[in-house]
């Protein structure tokens, strides 16, 4: 006698990834681009920025040195202790405090998951980085947005709501020249915030890849790892080339064990070669500092071509500025009647890509985003950093006819 089987039911997915959906349309080009489109839409540093000779030399070094079979080899969770004792240094910490990971979404990912919980609720800015929202819904956490302004995320706001009674378990910030709004939180903000994450018990996670990237202006202090709610999260992807997959945490003590227990059930290590082609370079003296400081030059001279582009091409009907730092502008489109997603759209058809402020509102699902999602809206995010200062007042022009296709 043959069994009869129930029929299997179709192959699914996990629970845990079925449900998820992106917070946004991030990234997204609205509309069909022709091949030879200029991008404005990218966050990639600049080919020219990056140290491809220098790169290949220390290869060969950390390749042909009498040690060289470690570094094709299993490593530490932590990472390499000579490129950790390099951070370190330069964090103002105990090198015990850093973390090797495989870039800075890696780090928050590592961060968010070791102290938030199923139903907590975290603070973001609004507008926010969208890829540090969808680390985030892997926590299941509730996201809270708070605006910004013109000097970062506005913390008195926070503060209001905090004597209100809302009591988030974390904050995520970008701090110096935020993705997307190119802006920088002030020093007295900064340290308000530590001290509300102080007195209120939340951990603030500070997302800083374009810290190093300062044109103009001096630079502020990160926040204060002093305090045991900071952790600081970092990258090379903006100086040595995002291919490497390269970045770290500098994390309270209380965290780092669930940091690498998480670690050691996932990736187990970043790539011991690139850890230690990365350290052979940083190494020597005033390399780094030399890499960064051209860099920094070098956008912040495509910050200001833009900014004047922009401001020739759109006129009255544009406000932007050039950001001190990093390879975001953030510019307004001021006639309320003309929708940024049409604008994007036909930019796109013209052959520049720009994407609009609507993808970086922190609404979804989250209390208190939709007041600021009509501001956010009249915005689009440019980057600068892959675009040639040519290529800048094509796109420009480009743009400025899609503008008035749209508008007229």
């Amino acid at each position: 006698m043959t069994d009869v089987l129930t029929p299997l039911a179709p192959p699914a997915l996990a629970a845990r990834v079925a449900g998820l959906a992106s917070p946004s349309a991030f990234g997204a080009v609205l509309g069909a681009s022709p091949i030879t489109a200029i991008s404005f839409a990218g966050g990639s540093p600049a080919a020219e920025a990056l140290p491809w000779a220098e790169l290949i030399a220390a290869t060969a070094v950390v390749l042909e040195s009498p040690a060289r079979s470690a570094v094709l080899d299993y490593s530490g969770h932590q990472g390499s202790p000579a490129l950790r004792a390099w951070i370190a240094e330069r964090e103002g910490v105990d090198a015990d405090r850093v973390v090797i990971t495989n870039g800075a979404l890696h780090g928050l990912s590592l961060s968010f998951l070791a102290t938030v919980d199923p139903a907590d609720v975290v603070v973001v800015e609004n507008p926010v980085y969208p890829l540090a929202v969808k680390t985030l819904q892997l926590t299941g956490a509730e996201i809270h947005p708070v605006p910004l302004d013109a000097d970062g995320l506005r913390t008195d706001v926070l503060e209001e709501r905090l004597r209100a009674g809302l009591r988030p378990r974390a904050l995520y910030t970008v701090p110096d020249f935020h993705n997307p709004t190119g802006r920088t939180l002030s020093p007295e903000r900064r340290a308000h915030l530590v001290e509300l994450a102080d007195t209120y018990g939340f951990v603030v996670v500070s997302d800083n890849p374009y810290a190093e990237l300062r044109g103009h202006g001096a630079r502020p202090a990160d926040l204060d790892v002093a305090s045991d709610r900071v952790i600081r999260v970092n990258s090379f992807s903006k100086t040595f080339g995002p291919g490497l997959r390269l970045g770290w945490a500098v994390v309270p003590e209380w965290v780092r064990p669930g940091v690498l227990d998480l670690r050691a059930r996932g990736d187990q290590h970043a790539s011991t070669l690139t850890q230690a082609v990365v350290a052979e370079l940083v190494s020597r003296p005033s390399f780094f500092d030399g890499l960064v400081g051209a860099a920094a030059s070098l956008y912040r001279e495509r910050a200001v071509v833009l900014e004047g582009a922009l401001r020739a091409e759109l006129g009255d009907a544009i406000e932007v500025s050039a950001p001190d730092g990093g390879v975001f502008a953030w510019p307004r489109f001021v006639d309320e009647s003309v929708s940024v997603d049409d604008i994007a759209a036909a930019a796109a058809r013209a052959g520049v890509v720009i994407l609009p402020g609507s993808q970086f509102a922190a609404r979804a699902g989250s209390a208190g985003g939709d007041a600021d999602a009509a501001d956010i809206a009249r915005h689009a995010r440019t980057s600068f950093g892959q675009a040639s200062p040519e290529q800048i007042h094509e796109g420009v022009r480009r743009l400025g006819a899609a503008y008035r296709e749209v508008a007229r």
